[in-house]
């Protein structure tokens, strides 16, 4: 068995499409995470905190920000409001900075607020905490689907379910094909 003719095969080629497959996603990621100099490029927006500007399932770019001092604090009423923010809480976390407060030691801490969170429910966050900030372009609706696969078992699963349909259009041709040749009398 020579080395082009292994590559002929159906089973190989289906497995050269997913390596290239995973290769892209790979590529595309690591791609976005260096352009915007953040390791969350794009990010589902989780909660419904940040309504009329963000809501629940918009995916949305995040860029990665060099000086923190740069952050712009002042409330969503505010002309112009301060920045909407990527900090890791639980989770991450999409509000908009209100207040800064800058520490002797030189260390800022970032006070948060959802535009449409209850008046007065703010979190500190430490400047360590902090992701990226939001640069304005979202696609509505698109983030539901990452939010659906949040979990990892449900990554998994599709996965799983993408290879196994993979496996079977790409050997479905050849199985009918030897079905076929064994239906008309011809040696299997």
């Amino acid at each position: 068995m020579n080395v082009p003719s292994v590559f002929k095969r159906d089973y190989m080629q289906t497995a050269i499409m997913i390596a290239a497959v995973i290769l892209a996603v790979l590529v595309f990621w690591y791609g976005l995470s260096f352009v915007f100099g953040t390791d969350n490029p794009v990010l589902a927006v989780a909660s419904g905190s940040m309504e009329p500007v963000l809501y629940k399932g918009d995916l949305i770019v995040v860029e990665g920000i060099q000086n923190l001092s740069d952050i712009y604090a002042a409330p969503h009423d505010a002309d112009p409001p301060g920045d909407i923010v990527v900090y890791q809480g639980r989770q991450l976390i999409v509000h908009r900075v209100i207040d800064k407060k800058n520490a002797t030691d030189g260390s800022i801490t970032f006070i948060f607020h959802g535009d449409a969170n209850t008046p007065g429910v703010n979190e500190q966050v430490n400047e360590d905490q902090i992701v990226g900030r939001y640069v304005g372009f979202k696609i509505p609706l698109l983030g539901h689907i990452a939010l659906f696969f949040d979990s990892f078992e449900m990554k998994v699963a599709f996965i799983a379910l993408w290879i196994v349909i993979l496996v079977i259009v790409e050997l479905a041709p050849s199985i009918k094909k030897r079905l076929n040749r064994g239906s008309n009398g011809e040696r299997l």
